[in-house]
């Protein structure tokens, strides 16, 4: 199973809306799902289930969904033009978005290891948590640049700062559904 720190935090309100089995391989076995999600908003989220963690069985259930941003493009927000929102990338039209860009306010970074001055060239991996209005995403990712810090805006992102997160390819950790709810309770 998949890790990532803090993945507790991860928390997405949504309703896992539609499962798509992958098609047959010639091989006989089936490629990955496609796990559908509302997420409250226009276009629906769609994440590749690469790890077989959520039931089939869960769909149409409301629930939390642990989503972690992989392979991302990282800058900041422009000051003065901060927000928070899952923008699909224009390609969707309609269909579940599997790329979408994310923006938001970064709530931690419990990883940061960079190497500068060895290499032609400087390189970061990084972990953080996103808010993004609707919830709270992961986001792991590597960037090489001749100059991270002009790369970024800024020598290192920090708690507070707002970014936006484009090209991810979306990774999900689980999802749980919202416990049942009794006549009476």
């Amino acid at each position: 199973m998949p890790r990532f720190p803090h993945a507790e935090s991860l928390h997405l309100p949504a309703t896992f809306a539609r499962y798509v089995p992958g098609r047959p391989h010639p091989d006989g076995r089936r490629y990955l799902p496609l796990l559908v999600f509302d997420v409250g908003t226009d276009v629906p989220i769609g994440v590749v289930d690469r790890h077989h963690l959520v039931d089939p069985e869960l769909e149409g259930k409301r629930g939390t969904a642990r989503l972690v941003f992989l392979l991302s493009t990282v800058t900041l927000q422009p000051e003065g033009e901060q927000h928070q929102a899952l923008v699909p990338e224009p390609a969707s039209r309609g269909m579940a978005s599997t790329a979408p860009e994310a923006f938001g306010r970064v709530i931690a970074v419990p990883t940061w290891e960079e190497q500068r001055g060895t290499l032609a060239y400087e390189s970061l991996y990084t972990e953080l948590l996103l808010d993004i209005g609707l919830g709270v995403v992961g986001v792991r990712t590597a960037a090489t640049a001749p100059d991270l810090e002009q790369s970024l805006g800024k020598p290192r992102l920090e708690q507070g700062d707002w970014i936006r997160v484009g090209r991810s390819r979306i990774d999900i950790l689980g999802f749980e559904p919202s416990a049942a709810r009794t006549p009476g309770a």
